[in-house]
């Protein structure tokens, strides 16, 4: 168990190191059973830069996300309220990335009240945000990454779950506005 503490400890500190300290909340969304071949392929993934650029060792990243999915850590990703996209939700609002993420920076600023300043009704910017979602499922089906079911059970109540989103006051954890970047 010590073992497992410090392998956590550690790849939180590599990532937040190297500057992808945001990817572990856009793998970290509740929603599954934890250590699923899924959760730890999207932690791989996430760590594959730190592979790429010599920081790591593919062996490390595969024992780190091994170690993070028994932990609970990557679980459900693709079911849970997922990463909003800042590139679809600043194309809705007709503006840039970069004014959409100082927009959102005063605490407690929604996505919502972006788009009332901006003259953008809510609903369509929600609309934006489920379509981009419903690419990017799409695409994660196409590529191998989610089964037809998996999507179909992230699409269920994806509308919801974006509204919900777009209302609070950290709407994008981990691909948007206040996360990675978009996605």
């Amino acid at each position: 168990m010590r073992k497992k503490k410090i392998i956590i400890a550690t790849t939180a500190g590599v990532l937040g190191l190297s500057g992808l300290a945001l990817a572990v909340p856009a793998v970290a969304a509740p929603g599954s059973d934890s250590g699923t071949p899924a959760a730890v392929e999207r932690i791989t993934e996430a760590l594959s830069g730190l592979v790429t650029d010599g920081s790591i060792t593919q062996e490390q990243a595969e024992e780190v996300a091994g170690t993070l999915g028994e932990a609970g850590i990557g679980r459900g990703g693709h079911h849970g309220g997922g990463g909003l996209s800042l590139a679809a939700a600043a194309t809705a609002l007709d503006m840039t990335e970069d004014e959409l993420r100082t927009a959102l920076e005063p605490e407690g600023t929604t996505l919502a009240e972006v788009a009332e300043a901006e003259g953008v009704p809510v609903g369509d910017l929600v609309a934006a945000l489920v379509q981009a979602r419903e690419e990017r499922v799409t695409q994660a089906v196409e590529d191998g990454r989610l089964t037809q079911e998996e999507a179909d059970e992230v699409l269920a109540d994806v509308e919801e779950r974006v509204t919900e989103r777009v209302n609070s006051e950290a709407p994008a954890r981990g691909h948007g506005p206040r996360g990675s970047g978009g996605d």
